[in-house]
């Protein structure tokens, strides 16, 4: 099926090339500004809890400030039908733009919010809406920069350029932890709860005008450009024709973004707690590790999606849960074991299907839809993906580990995941059948 792939792929047209490389450059830097955007709010989160909420309660006002976090994960499918809507009646550039552009807006707006104690309880309402915003946001990015550098980037290397999309990602949340640690290492404390906590949020404000810039100069998708000049009609409701002709696909779609989105939230995220509060490390020592761990995971990712060109996006998720299967557990029991430096190559072995299933996910996504409904696909798909694995798994781990006693809970919970997304995607039939995406997902 590669060989025949291979055989019908178009020649070598170095203007194309041109722009692909181009294409891909821009939408991944907007990716990157997304989630530096949605990310930071979490590395402030202990500041904003006591700008935004009355101090007489610390714990309550943190606990408030996590419950609007997990507000954004909760509109994100929201985000995805309407920017999914858009990037299929109107074009992925036009839904990249609007994205991007919300996404920095609301974040200036909140790095110039009134604080509790000027406005009242008016302050956390809108600090809510705010970052409902950026969720709403978030839920339309990941299909548009997906769906957009699929239909532009070669057929031979396109794992290894859309695998640009998570890697970038990871760098955006870097980013956002690093700079929130700067201005908490640089401003004194007293100045970072009246104006410190504002600086990572309003450097936001530039980068997203650069980037709206970006892709405003940037060529709409040669397939979805040859594809509305071809269609007898407009799709008058991607979103309906999803759930009416594609529903198979779609909860396909799902599942492995779900496994996507336990692997980051549970390996990325929740492991800074875990370190921190369960296994009794202290928090410079888990901010060390995670972020040398997360650093590492942005230089695999690319790796794995050039494999991805060599055997194809579904074996490479394929060998993802298998290494989720085999390595989890010994990853986390050498996390378990006191020691930073075992921790550390606990947590990179860790990496290594965590990298496997970012580059294999988000190139296997697209391809499971055609293009009149593939924006709204994959957007959709991944957001409620996002919403129970990005939510609701460190919220599950934290409970199970203090219900049970047992520490090693992330990694059942990482391998119970991994079977499943084996047993989809062994299963998983591609169901876009052109050429083109024969090479792709085999």
């Amino acid at each position: 099926m590669a060989q025949a792939s291979q055989l019908t792929a178009p020649a070598v047209d170095p203007q194309r090339q041109r722009k692909a490389k181009k294409a891909t450059g821009v939408a991944a830097f907007g990716t990157f500004i997304e989630y530096y955007d949605f990310s930071v709010f979490g590395y402030v989160a202990a500041t904003i809890a006591v700008v935004f909420f009355p101090s007489d309660d610390p714990v309550a006002g943190l606990l408030n400030t996590f419950l609007i976090f997990g507000t954004a994960f909760i509109v994100r499918p929201l985000g995805a039908i309407f920017f999914g809507w858009i990037g299929d009646r109107m074009g992925r550039r036009t839904s990249l733009v609007g994205s991007i552009l919300l996404m920095s807006a609301a974040a200036g707006l909140i790095a110039g919010l009134p604080t509790y104690a000027q406005i009242g309880i008016w302050a956390p309402i809108l600090l809510g809406v705010l970052r409902m915003l950026q969720g709403f946001s978030a839920g339309g990015e990941i299909g548009g920069a997906a769906s957009y550098i699929r239909e532009w980037a070669p057929i031979e290397r396109r794992n290894l350029y859309i695998s640009f999309i998570p890697s970038i990602a990871v760098l955006g949340k870097g980013s956002a932890a690093g700079l929130a640690a700067l201005a908490a290492t640089l401003v004194p404390a007293e100045a970072m709860e009246s104006w410190g906590w504002r600086i990572p949020f309003m450097i936001a404000v530039p980068l997203g005008i650069l980037c709206l810039i970006m892709r405003l100069k940037i060529e709409d998708s040669p397939e979805f450009t040859a594809n509305a000049a071809t269609a007898k009609e407009t799709t008058g409701s991607p979103f309906g024709r999803l759930i009416g002709e594609h529903r198979k696909p779609l909860t396909k779609v799902f599942f492995i973004s779900l496994v996507q989105n336990m692997g980051t939230y549970i390996g990325t995220v929740y492991v800074a707690v875990y370190f921190s509060t369960v296994l009794g490390y202290t928090k410079a020592e888990a901010s060390y590790i995670v972020l040398i761990a997360v650093v590492a995971a942005a230089f695999l990712i690319p790796l794995a999606g050039q494999l991805g060109n060599r055997i194809g996006a579904k074996r490479v998720l394929v060998t993802s849960y298998l290494f989720y299967i085999a390595v989890t557990i010994p990853s986390f029991m050498l996390m378990n074991n006191g020691s930073v430096a075992l921790a550390m190559i606990g947590l990179l072995i860790g990496m290594v299907p965590y990298a496997l299933c970012q580059a294999g996910t988000y190139a296997s996504m697209p391809e499971f839809f055609p293009v009149e409904v593939r924006h709204t696909g994959v957007a959709f798909g991944h957001s409620v993906g996002a919403v129970i694995g990005g939510a609701g798994g460190p919220y599950f781990a934290t409970w199970m580990i203090d219900a049970t006693g047992n520490t090693l809970v992330p990694a059942y919970m990482l391998v119970v995941f991994g079977v499943m997304g084996l047993a989809v995607v062994l299963g998983a039939v591609r169901t876009n059948t052109t050429t083109t995406s024969s090479h792709l997902y085999r």
